[in-house]
């Protein structure tokens, strides 16, 4: 078998999902990584390790490029795929690819279609992916969505605002009949939080899924390669084939793109009634949070760079999140001390502490957010709100009393515990107890009910008539029953902190009372908050501070005053707190904002966010504020970072244009210049004009191929240049504009030689002196200056001008930063700066306000270097 024929192998399609369950024993053990095929909405092909020949490739292959298979496999790229498409896997740094990692490297016309390709490293070797594409998208429309989306990201106050606002924008962009986020409960269970539909498919809203409907595997997948597109549920899966010695029955297909799914799960997604389908994955802290599942009564397919749009705003949307749950958990644990401060001091107040606490009973339930809880004091049983008969807590605490080691005991299940607890749990399935006496044998209990009698339906689940008809998602919410019947929902870690907490509280203050009691919970919120990384203070409503913790110390802020009047603050952020504060503290109401704190060095700072909720006295009257702030600053560069890195993408790719479509009319020109040379042949004016004409468009050719090669990254050699030259060509470009500024320009070192690439020094160059000329006032000066050192040469601007300050001074490198409004792009020093240290070189500045600027550049003498454009 040569390498130009496939294996003579039977084709590894599997047609049904009844021919998978009868090869495998349950879904885990269904090989969904290797199920060597791919979706028939592209086509798939495998390169050797020298990126030169095609050594496997899909069935389908053949549709799209139009030429059979055995012709491709084992043919040269060069002869498979058109010239732009080469151009750009040519182009790839294999030494920065990672394997699995995706990179995107457009969209092509490739025959009759145009298709978006992508490539990864598997097992060494190259993969690149084609997927066809009914239309661009384009970068300005993706940018938009990207920057609105982020904006409206700091107005959400709550993850389910979050979760609604990320399902409504997958829909806008997908176009989706139904789009459903749900979330994965602790043993993997799924519930369908927020759900937007257009009426065509059944709503899935409050339904929940059992673990075993995603298997582990498929978990894993999940977090591995967080977007899957199904554009057709009933497509016909394409194979792989390969050369001679290229097996592709156990190729690897996690990182796909193309990757075919399994028939189970096509199964599945027919009983939906949807045609196609689209996945993305929410990660929280490394571990699957959620998904988010896109439906369609017909096939639909969306681009790659749709996806990764909605790739890019779910892991926003994931980052959120982590900073909500350290929200929360910060709100929770203030919301247990509020209420424990509440029923202590309360108990404090009274002479006899027990009787207090038997006469707010009805309060106990929130110690832990129980529905239920009794207190058995000295033999006498006393309920409040939803829990089991008497009797039955009579027997759970004839139970404890034969446990005496137990101080505290809990679990989401009573019936795994008590037989006899069958009959009460639909109101008593959860149950959390701690001892509050060991004398008196008392104890205080909270209930909760059963997990399915607390759903709530948008409509019940229908009746299943057909029994052979696979998995459904109402199967699934039977099997879901099955499974959590006699559970509730589980007691956290804080819940049960809280109750050890009150036990401890409550045991405190039978043997020192009310006062010591207080002082023991104030301290245990106190060790609370030095544990955590934000920096929290407590204040009166007039904002004096009252108490910090060290984070606030370490960021050296003081813990006196107004916590909105440190100097860290500028006078307007202090001005703004101030006022908002003074409302919040008028309407007792959420205090939010966002300020800066600054440095005495590093005037950015850093970016916090300011929360501050009250908390009360047993009287209902307010006793303080409880505030936190949680750094920002690392979001914001992130946002910054993505929306610089699309500018430079955007700005690339339209410079190569540009450039692109000057030279075709520049050769136009340079051919009607050489004939109407040859009509004026005799007229000697007319040919000297004619001959300045020709050396300006060459100059322009150059700048138009320089552009070019900037943008395209090939190869040019350097060599040793004149100094005298460059600063000729360069000032000959602005005479005219020094003229008529009347701006000396001095000149020395033209005997100088450099080693560069004249017409990228050049643009540098002349980057500097219109900088300079910009900068000086009319009558100014400018000095040009060039040195030679047996290391290299220095070329040097020097101008009179205004100079900068620090701020500018430190941004001036920056892409897209400009001081000159709408007369700049702010690329041209960024540019500058990436030419020189292509050159293997410096360039440094010199300046201060009032004393004008000096800007030096500085090139390495080494005859062997190869600068790449």
């Amino acid at each position: 078998m040569d390498n130009n024929t496939a294996e003579n192998l039977p084709r590894p399609i599997v047609t049904t999902a009844d021919e998978v369950r009868a090869t495998i024993e349950n879904c885990e053990d269904e090989p969904i990584r290797i199920p060597g095929s791919i979706q028939r909405h592209g086509f798939f092909l495998l390169l050797d390790e020298s990126n030169e020949s095609v050594v496997a490739a899909s069935e389908n292959a053949e549709e799209f490029l139009q030429v059979p298979l055995k012709l491709i496999l084992g043919a040269r790229l060069e002869t498979v795929l058109e010239r732009e498409v080469l151009a750009v896997i040519r182009a790839l740094n294999p030494t920065t690819d990672t394997a699995g990692q995706i990179s995107y490297l457009g969209s092509f016309p490739l025959r009759i279609e145009l298709c978006s390709v992508v490539t990864y490293l598997e097992g060494g070797q190259r993969v690149i992916e084609f997927e066809r594409l009914d239309r661009l998208v384009s970068s300005e429309l993706m940018n938009a969505v990207v920057t609105n989306f982020v904006g409206k990201l700091g107005n959400l106050k709550s993850e389910m605002a979050l979760c609604r606002a990320i399902t409504s924008q997958i829909k806008d962009l997908t176009g989706f009949n139904r789009v459903l986020l749900y979330q994965f409960d602790e043993e993997g269970h799924g519930i369908v939080l927020t759900e937007e539909n257009d009426g065509v498919l059944p709503s899935y809203l409050d339904l929940r899924f059992p673990a075993s409907d995603i298997p582990k595997q498929a978990r894993e997948l999940y977090i591995s390669n967080t977007i899957r597109i199904i554009p057709n549920a009933s497509y016909v899966p394409s194979p792989l084939r390969g050369i001679a010695g290229q097996e592709m029955r156990s190729f690897n297909l996690s990182s796909s793109i193309l990757r075919s799914v399994s028939p189970i799960h096509l199964e599945y997604m027919r009983n939906m009634g949807t045609m196609s389908s689209m996945s993305i994955s929410i990660l929280f802290e490394g571990r699957l949070w959620g998904l988010i599942s896109c439906h369609h009564a017909e096939p639909r397919s969306v681009s790659y760079v749709i996806r990764s749009a909605c790739d890019l705003l779910t892991k926003m949307v994931s980052t959120q999140l982590l900073a909500f749950r350290s929200a929360h958990q910060l709100e929770s644990a203030m919301h247990f001390h509020a209420v424990q401060r509440s029923l202590l001091t309360q108990m404090a107040a009274e002479n006899n502490h027990i009787a207090a606490l038997v006469s707010h009973i009805g309060e106990l339930s929130q110690v832990t957010n129980a529905q239920g809880t009794a207190l058995i004091i000295e033999g006498e049983c006393l309920l409040a709100g939803l829990t089991p008969a008497e009797a039955d807590v009579r027997r759970l605490t004839r139970w404890m009393d034969a446990h005496a080691d137990l101080d505290i005991f809990q679990t989401n299940n009573l019936t795994a515990e008590f037989d006899w607890a069958e009959g009460i749990r639909s109101i008593a399935s959860g149950w959390l107890v701690v001892r509050i006496s060991d004398v008196r044998q008392s104890y205080l209990m909270w209930f909760r009910p059963e997990v399915v009698s607390t759903v709530k339906w948008a409509g019940q689940p229908v009746k299943v008539r057909d029994q052979h008809r696979g998995l459904h998602p109402r199967d699934s919410f039977q099997s879901w029953q099955g499974l959590v019947h006699g559970k509730s929902v589980p007691w956290t870690e804080m819940e049960v902190e809280s109750a050890q907490d009150f036990r401890t509280a409550v045991i405190t203050i039978s043997l020192k009372r009310a006062e010591e009691a207080i002082e023991l919970s104030e301290a245990r919120f106190k060790e609370l908050t030095q544990s955590l990384p934000n920096l929290v203070w407590v204040a009166k409503d007039d904002g004096k501070l009252g108490y910090v913790n060290d984070k606030w110390r370490q960021e050296e802020l003081s813990d006196e005053g107004l916590w909105f009047a440190q100097k860290r603050l500028s006078l307007e952020d202090r001005e703004t707190c101030r006022q908002r504060w003074e409302k919040a503290v008028r309407d007792g109401a959420f205090f939010e904002t966002e300020l800066r704190l600054q440095g005495e060095l590093d005037t950015s700072g850093h970016w916090y966010l300011v929360r501050a909720v009250p908390f009360l006295k047993a009287d209902k009257s307010r006793a303080g504020w409880v505030g936190t702030f949680t750094d920002l600053t690392e979001r914001r560069e992130r946002e910054i970072a993505i929306k610089i890195t699309e500018k430079l993408a955007l700005t690339g790719r339209m410079t190569s244009v540009i450039a692109h479509e000057i030279n075709n009319p520049l050769e136009a020109v340079t051919n009607i210049h050489y004939l109407l040379a040859q009509e004026l042949r005799d007229n000697a004016t007319a040919r000297k004009y004619i001959a300045m004409a020709e050396y300006e468009i060459e100059k322009i050719s150059g700048i138009t191929k320089q552009t070019l090669r900037w943008s395209k990254e090939n190869a040019q050699n350097p060599e040793y240049c004149s100094t005298a030259a460059l600063f000729d060509d360069v000032l000959r470009l602005f005479k005219g504009k020094i003229a008529n500024r009347n701006i000396s320009v001095s000149m020395s070192g033209r005997e100088a030689e450099f080693f560069g690439v004249a017409g990228q020094i050049r643009q540098v160059l002349t980057n500097l002196i219109s900088n300079a000329i910009d900068a000086v006032s009319v009558g100014g000066s400018i000095w040009l200056s060039a040195t030679e050192h047996t290391t290299g040469t220095e070329i040097a601007v020097r101008d009179n001008g205004q100079g900068m300050n620090e701020e500018t001074r430190r941004q001036l490198f920056q892409p897209f930063y400009s001081t000159k409004g709408d007369l700049g792009n702010g690329l041209g020093l960024y540019i500058s700066q990436e030419i020189v240290e292509r050159h293997g070189g410096k360039i440094n500045v010199e300046t201060a306000e009032g004393h004008g600027t000096q800007m030096k550049l500085f090139f390495p003498a080494a005859p062997d270097l190869k600068i790449t454009l």
